[in-house]
């Protein structure tokens, strides 16, 4: 025993001996066990975790300790290079600034990630930081608004310390080489960054093992959690992250194995469209104005609140038209939802976040490229900058009279009116921000009048933004709903929940102001006497939460409130008044208005015409979803008979809902039905092979279109309704 308690000593000696010096052995232990408390404090980590075994946490455990020591290690190699003899003092001059600014820098991505972490239960990865410098300025603008006081505070404290984190590892180096026994040696510290290396592979690798060979034999579906692999590339520690998540998508991008069966293809690519001739000489042609609305939720339609009608103009359409009642968006982010909703594509094309290109290679045929062939006018009018995400390189086309968002407009863009000597550089380096919804409309009524008056069917595609959070209002108007200004610390990711009234007033406010804007084009129509001659449809691009089931705003899980839409349509003379229950996805509405039209719908489509005979009875149908955000990476069925099967691909878990007994999915009842579960998991999967498999190969996409929508099996029908 007293041998015992006098080896402790002992051994602590000799951990200490995997770091270059003995402050620093003090110093990142200490770092990397409150690392381990803060992560166990939070209720998403690998502490909680219940199906991890005790060895998988150990081994956690001893890899976040092990970065650390692998972190500490590169530092002081870094600390030698600049001390070195063969750099000159001149030189020496220039590269301590410089190595300061970059440590300052990591410092600042480091906490930023903690804060992320904090917010979503997963660190920043190379995706993230792709996806915010992609959108660099109107990412920041929501960033500014909302935490500018900490952005501040922490650059500041974040260039400080690595004042004194270069200044304390110049200090001990120089130290450490005057001292006459060596505390470790470089031959150490190379042998613990290949051991941490090959920990986090093995951790990686033997944990996907398991989950691959769940997908091949269709069990993926039982998997109840995330493993080793979902800990050290998401959630561990902000270093593993970043660099793991880097090295898989440079080692780790396999295609997917396999073939489309032949039932499954889309047209083939040869097959001509069909003008419709006596539609395009018509001089009975109605115009159309398709809407999409920023986060519109569906129950917002009809909606009352403190005594007064949230959209009274969109209220009046849907009183009058169609009003769907049971819409979805194709995905909870508007880089891959607002696509869809002109294109009728669904939005998966790759294994990560996909960026538009005008180089991309496989087809599609929009709203506008459609009606053009019958000699319509073509006009894109947007609030928002559509460059976000690089949509403006999916939206562009020949076929495309007008394309104005808000770097075509030349006054300020509500970017610049934070900081108006910023307005010429954002212009020019397309990155203006969004624009007051009320100068997007006039634009566009201008542009309807030219084409009044050369008697021209116009289709006009809208993109009003209002209703983005943080909800600002124009000129810093108060709305209707009080209270409703947000006066305190609050983010897209987060913000206090005791807030959510005062958040919800300014979304309905900003919405309300949306709805002014709306009416204010349908009092046009009607004093330029189109209004019987044009078909207005209105759609929300995805919803917005409020934290009903665990997070705000939209980007992540394709939870309810964060997919379900508003939809409205009206003509007067075309419409009668009538709801709409038939299941809907955002891809339907392109299909649907050609329908409205008589103009026959391209092959390229994937989605239906809803309102025609020969749609599938609601009994077959089903629509799919797919999320490949920072914050959500998942995929989504739903049946007309109220089932919804959620996956969430890093989670590696399974829902199902009953949206007909639960519409605020609270209780997953997976357990419950596990033939369904099944059934509908391996329809999910075999959609998400399909898109795959067409996007990867040019023996596909360069023959044929895209493939068409899986459907039920008598097997699988069977089930749904009997369940």
């Amino acid at each position: 025993m007293k041998q015992f308690a006098f080896s402790i000593p002992k051994l602590i000696r000799n951990l200490g001996r995997m770091y270059p010096h003995p402050w620093l052995a003090v110093v990142f232990l200490c770092l990397a066990c409150a690392e381990l408390i803060a992560l166990a404090v939070h209720e998403n980590s690998f502490w909680n975790n219940p199906t991890l075994g005790w060895f998988e946490k150990l081994s956690l455990i001893v890899l976040s300790i092990l970065t650390w020591v692998s972190v500490s290690w590169i530092l002081w190699w870094i600390t030698g290079l600049t001390l070195s003899p063969r750099i000159t003092s001149g030189h020496r001059r220039l590269l301590l600034p410089l190595l300061v600014i970059c440590c300052g820098l990591l410092l600042l991505l480091f906490s930023s990630s903690w804060v992320f972490y904090w917010r979503t239960g997963s660190f920043l990865d190379v995706e993230s930081l792709q996806f915010g410098f992609s959108n660099l300025i109107m990412m920041g603008h929501y960033l500014w608004q909302a935490e500018r006081v900490p952005l501040l505070v922490s650059s500041v404290a974040c260039l400080l310390v690595a004042c004194l984190i270069v200044s304390a590892f110049r200090r001990l180096y120089r130290s450490s080489a005057t001292e006459s026994a060596a505390w470790s040696s470089t031959k150490i510290g190379k042998r613990c960054l290949i051991l941490t290396i090959e920990l986090a592979v093995v951790l990686i690798f033997v944990s996907s093992m398991g989950k691959n060979a769940a997908i091949r034999t269709g069990l993926w579906w039982q998997h109840a959690g995330p493993g080793c692999d979902y800990e050290v590339k998401t959630r561990l520690n902000p270093l593993l992250t970043f660099t793991s998540q880097a090295a898989l998508t440079l080692f780790s991008s396999e295609p997917v194995q396999g073939e489309i069966a032949a039932e499954d293809q889309g047209p083939e690519r040869s097959t001509p469209y069909v003008v419709n001739e006596a539609q395009q000489n018509s001089p009975e042609r109605l115009s159309v104005i398709y809407i999409a609305i920023e986060a519109l939720r569906s129950d917002v339609v009809y909606l009352e609140h403190q005594g007064k009608e949230v959209m009274p103009h969109l209220n009046r359409l849907a009183r009058s038209g169609l009003n769907f009642t049971n819409s979805y968006a194709q995905s909870t982010h508007s880089d891959y939802a607002d696509p869809c909703l002109f294109s009728s594509l669904y939005p998966l094309r790759s294994q990560i976040h996909h960026y538009y290109s005008h180089t991309d290679p496989w087809p599609k045929s929009m709203l506008y490229d459609v009606l053009k062939q019958h000699d319509y006018a073509t006009a894109i009018y947007s609030s928002q900058n559509e460059s976000w995400g690089h949509m403006d390189a999916f939206l562009e086309s020949p076929r495309l009279d007008v394309m104005f968002d808000s770097r075509s407009y030349d006054g300020p863009t509500l970017i610049a009116e934070k900081d108006q000597g910023f307005a010429s550089y954002a212009q020019n380096s397309h990155v203006a921000g969004k624009l007051d919804d009320a100068i997007t409309v006039e634009q566009a009524l201008q542009w309807i009048g030219t084409q009044k008056e050369s008697k021209t069917p116009f289709a006009l595609c809208m993109n009003l933004q209002t209703s983005h959070f943080p909800y600002e209002l124009p000129h810093d108007e108060p709305g209707p709903f009080q209270p409703g200004v947000i006066d305190f610390p609050a983010s897209f990711l987060s913000y206090p929940r005791e807030k959510v009234p005062v958040v919800r007033n300014a979304y309905f406010n900003a919405l309300h102001y949306i709805d002014e804007q709306i009416g204010e084009l349908v009092a046009y129509l009607e004093e330029q006497q189109l209004r019987d001659k044009t078909l207005i449809v209105i759609a929300g691009d995805q919803g917005e939460a409020f934290y009903e089931n665990g997070h705000p705003t939209h980007a992540g899980i394709p939870y309810e409130s964060s997919v379900r839409t508003a939809l409205v349509m009206d003509c007067p003379g075309l419409l009668a008044a009538k709801e709409v229950n038939y299941l809907t996805q955002a891809i339907d509405i392109v299909p649907t208005i050609c329908g409205l039209l008589d103009v026959p719908v391209h092959p390229c489509f994937q989605g239906i015409d809803v309102l025609a005979e020969n749609r599938p009875p609601p009994e077959e149908r089903c629509i799919f979803i797919h999320c490949e955000s920072n914050i959500g990476k998942c995929e989504a069925v739903v049946t007309s008979a109220g089932w919804k099967l959620l996956h969430d691909r890093r989670m590696n878990a399974t829902e199902l809902f009953q949206l007909n007994v639960d519409p605020g999915e609270k209780t997953n009842v997976a357990d419950r039905h596990p033939e369904l579960t099944q059934k509908l998991s391996l329809l999910l999967q075999k959609w998400r092979r399909q898109q795959l498999l067409y996007y990867q190969n040019p023996s596909c996409y360069g023959f044929y279109y895209p493939p068409r929508t899986p459907k039920f099996s008598p097997e699988v029908k069977k089930l749904v309704s009997a369940e």
